[in-house]
């Protein structure tokens, strides 16, 4: 029997839900220990290590890094997995603020970096689950950051907003990823009956103590289209994988006269621009097409034009008519 270590750091307590969540679907009768970062003196005697933590700006805490940098070389001798809680877990978002490149985040995009930093490591699976925020618990420093995140996002993307515990885990992501390590590390079948587990999640804690009705988790719309003065945004789902909805916006650029770029490859997900004259911003269009854990057989596609509305019709009208060719012969879902 493979031994394994789950090395974990949490902050407000998510992180650890998680851990003995994932420890329970990959079974009670597996050796797999669970620790903090802190309580490890080695990783030596493992042979699998799955480490998890939480995120900031964009990306794993630094514990997590120092973590892997304290055992590195013995990690990149073994099988490795890595997961994290976060706040968004849309894997179609592209982030374009002043002073950076635009790029894709969010989801298993926060571990981009890892990745790129530890390359002599190579991750057996990825999970990025969402988590839970307890507004009136938040430490100064992340609650100035909460504030200052709900004045300069779009107000779709401030879930927490009157709230005091908001949660945005997605259970599924959670089940996969511990199904994966059965399965690609231990060489177990997938546990079906992984909904039972949820109770490691799952609480009587309201999202508002003074309206005990108010949902601390909602359900973003999969199918929506935005027009605003920052940007035109347009995401929605079709039946399909990444192979075909790759070469469809091929096609599609091609039938237009767009030069499509790939940006970023993963598994999971792929990063586009599209634009008709080279060198030029005017009428850039940021596309991702991704795969969503918790809603297999379809891909999901976000459009992005961050131009001036008064010079962006034409790519208005480019996304318009790649979704035509996306959503053709009965493939839009709704």
């Amino acid at each position: 029997m493979k031994k394994g270590l789950l090395a974990y750091e949490s902050q407000y307590g998510s992180a650890a839900d998680v851990s003995y969540w994932i420890r329970s679907i990959v079974g009670l009768d597996q050796h797999l220990d669970v620790k903090k970062y802190n309580q490890i003196l080695t990783v030596e005697p493992y042979d699998y290590v799955i480490i998890g933590g939480y995120t900031r700006w964009e990306k794993p805490h630094k514990s997590t890094y120092q973590f892997i940098e304290r055992f590195h070389d013995e990690l990149a001798k073994k099988e490795v997995a890595y997961f994290l809680t976060c706040g968004e877990v849309d894997e179609t978002i592209v982030i374009n603020m002043p002073g950076a490149p635009p790029h894709i985040s969010s989801g298993r995009s926060y571990f981009l970096d890892t990745v790129e930093k530890f390359p002599s490591i190579k991750p057996v699976t990825l999970g990025a689950f969402g988590g839970r925020q307890v507004n009136r618990y938040l430490k100064s420093k992340d609650a100035r950051l909460i504030w200052l995140l709900g004045k300069t996002m779009p107000p779709d993307k401030v879930g927490w907003t009157g709230l005091d515990m908001w949660e945005s885990l997605v259970p599924e992501r959670v089940e996969a990823f511990a199904n994966d390590i059965r399965t690609k590390i231990l060489s177990l079948r997938p546990l079906d009956d992984v909904k039972q587990y949820r109770v490691f999640w799952e609480s009587l804690q309201p999202g508002n103590l003074l309206d005990p009705s108010v949902k601390k988790f909602s359900v973003r719309p999969w199918t929506i289209t935005q027009n605003e003065k920052r940007c035109y945004f347009s995401r929605s789902r079709f039946k399909g994988n990444l192979s075909l909805a790759t070469s469809l916006l091929e096609r599609w650029a091609q039938e237009n006269g767009l030069e499509l770029k790939l940006e970023k490859k993963t598994y999971y997900n792929t990063y586009f621009r599209a634009q008709k004259s080279e060198g030029s911003k005017a009428g850039l269009i940021h596309i991702v097409i991704a795969d969503v854990i918790e809603d297999p057989g379809n891909v999901h596609v976000s459009f992005r034009c961050y131009t001036k509305p008064s010079a962006r019709k034409a790519a208005e009208d480019d996304i318009q008519s790649a979704e035509k060719i996306l959503w053709a012969d009965g493939r839009k879902v709704d």
